[in-house]
């Protein structure tokens, strides 16, 4: 049944490639997802404050980071198990590209909001971006899926 997924790969275009992506990530661990990014965001504020560094944004940015890249991965390793699961699981560097792109457009909004900087902005949404694009992919091809319950 591994051969099918190379042909499905070129059978889908990139609209439906993102659909069925988006679709994987509506079964994300919502509620845990945003958990780890309250937890990584307070803990460097607190790192922030013990420098006497009031800076509300880059904490916040890592938070989203977080946030994004449990999303991701989290999706991928549930136990549950449809089509556009299994799609995304075989191909995991592609499906980490929404994450990686929802995680940089919000850090890129706010850090214009913070800072007004055009290119500062760029290069801090690129690299949170790139962080958790990189992060969701490595969980997609090094962590394997749960069991399901009824399997």
């Amino acid at each position: 049944m591994s051969a099918p997924s190379s042909t499905h790969q070129a059978e889908l275009s990139t609209r439906e490639q993102a659909a069925v992506h988006g679709s994987v990530l509506a079964e994300a661990p919502w509620k845990t997802a945003l958990a780890a990014g309250a937890v990584v965001a307070g803990g460097d504020m607190l790192l922030h404050l013990v420098a006497f560094s009031l800076r509300i944004a880059s904490p916040v940015a890592l938070g989203v980071v977080a946030f994004c890249a449990v999303a991701g991965a989290g999706a991928l390793i549930r136990a549950r198990n449809s089509k556009a699961v299994r799609y995304a699981r075989a191909n995991p560097w592609r499906f980490a590209v929404l994450p990686g792109a929802a995680a940089a457009i919000i850090v890129f909004v706010l850090s214009m909001v913070v800072n007004g900087s055009v290119f500062g902005s760029v290069y801090t949404a690129l690299w949170h971006g790139a962080l958790t694009y990189g992060l969701t992919g490595l969980a997609g091809s090094v962590v394997r899926p749960r069991r399901s319950q009824g399997a």
